[in-house]
């Protein structure tokens, strides 16, 4: 499947291709080197021979970087010139020794490269030179962004971890107790199982309007939620509140839910509209994609936040003209009404309406039944 659950253009975390890709290449080489009836060792000789030179290459390369590297020594390795060489070529002694080896298998066959060994080096460096300054072999747009994935260094990666580290992580455990709390207030208005989680809204064009009645009429503030107050980065009894809200179909009420966007969405959309952010609706566009997917990565592995919360991704103009956000929000409040029929009342923390008949005897107080005869009967009787 290559793509999320959330939204289908939603992409998950790349695999295994290019290895896959690799190892094709590498049997059809193969396959023609031994077609083509080359000798073993001649084959072995050239193989040798190119690996040499791209170790040699790759030596002037990171000499080129450690150049610019030891400039800023104290600033960004904290005077650590090994690190800078680290930063520069991965891992020296990894590096060194292959080099090495290399250079022995090199010249351990005196008959394949007849060129003197100065020329060589002096081309190499004349060949990663004009590399440089052409930027013959920079990384595609593909590769630089499976490096940022790999290693974490996307915008969305750290907006997601904020938002769940300085918002979900202290907001969601609670909030049951605070829809109880509310529902006493109001009549158990949230009783619903999809009323009993927040649901986030993650539109990937970012538009996050501060009225959600602008984005469709048909969804109508009710109240808020009991506030929720800690302590937070110096700030005491920081204030978290929430909103309820009502969807109307056909102009009559059709459903009640805790309800918001993503605030995150509205930095991304900030910076895309902002030239010195260098921020491009196309990069906005990837980074909300790759925030909501690293938001689900994180919250799947929170099992106090997992069953509080309901991400609804949606892109509106690739559902056309017809879309409508609340039809969007009603569809996942019924699919989570028959996701809990499905899977029954375990584990469930729906809150029953008390004029409801039809409430199952499991989820009913014990009842002490006594007999009405005077004497109680034995465990095991021959009476039937």
């Amino acid at each position: 499947m290559p793509h999320s659950s959330l939204h289908p253009s939603i992409p998950r975390h790349r695999g295994h291709g290019i290895q896959k890709a690799a190892l094709v290449l590498l049997v059809a080489c193969l396959v023609a080197l031994w077609g083509l009836g080359e000798p073993l060792g001649h084959t072995l000789q050239w193989l040798v021979c190119q690996l040499a030179s791209l170790q040699l290459g790759l030596l002037l390369k990171v000499i080129c970087s450690l150049a610019e590297e030891l400039c800023h020594v104290r600033s960004r390795y904290q005077g650590s010139y090994w690190r800078a060489v680290r930063a520069c070529m991965g891992c020296p002694i990894r590096h060194g020794a292959l080099l090495l080896l290399s250079c022995y298998f090199c010249f351990s066959f005196p008959n394949m490269v007849d060129l003197p060994l100065t020329w060589i080096l002096a081309l190499l460096g004349l060949f990663q030179a004009v590399n440089i300054l052409l930027s013959l072999q920079g990384l595609t747009p593909a590769e630089i962004s499976a490096v940022c994935e790999k290693r974490n260094l996307n915008v969305a990666h750290g907006l997601a971890w904020s938002y769940y580290i300085g918002y979900l992580r202290l907001i969601l455990p609670g909030l049951q107790d605070r829809i109880r709390v509310y529902n006493l207030q109001h009549n158990n208005m949230l009783r619903g199982a999809g009323s009993q989680r927040l649901h986030i809204l993650f539109p990937l064009d970012c538009g996050v309007p501060n009225d959600l009645s602008v984005a469709d009429a048909n969804i109508r503030f009710l109240q808020k939620l009991p506030q929720h107050s800690a302590d937070c980065a110096g700030i005491k009894g920081r204030v978290y509140t929430n909103s309820v809200y009502q969807l109307l179909e056909h102009g009559r009420p059709a459903g009640i839910c805790v309800l918001e966007y993503a605030t995150p969405l509205q930095t991304l959309f900030a910076m895309s509209q902002d030239g010195r952010a260098g921020f491009s609706r196309e990069d906005r566009l990837e980074q909300a994609k790759l925030f909501c997917r690293t938001l689900e990565d994180i919250l799947a592995d929170a099992p106090e936040c997992r069953n509080n919360c309901r991400l609804i991704v949606y892109q509106e103009s690739a559902e056309g003209s017809s879309f409508s956000l609340s039809q969007e929000i009603l569809r996942h409040l019924r699919q989570e009404e028959r996701e809990e029929v499905t899977v029954g009342s375990v584990g469930t923390s729906v809150v029953p309406s008390p004029s409801s008949p039809s409430t199952s005897s499991l989820s009913q107080e014990p009842k002490l039944l006594i007999s009405g005869m005077e004497q109680p009967l034995p465990l095991c009787t021959d009476v039937f």
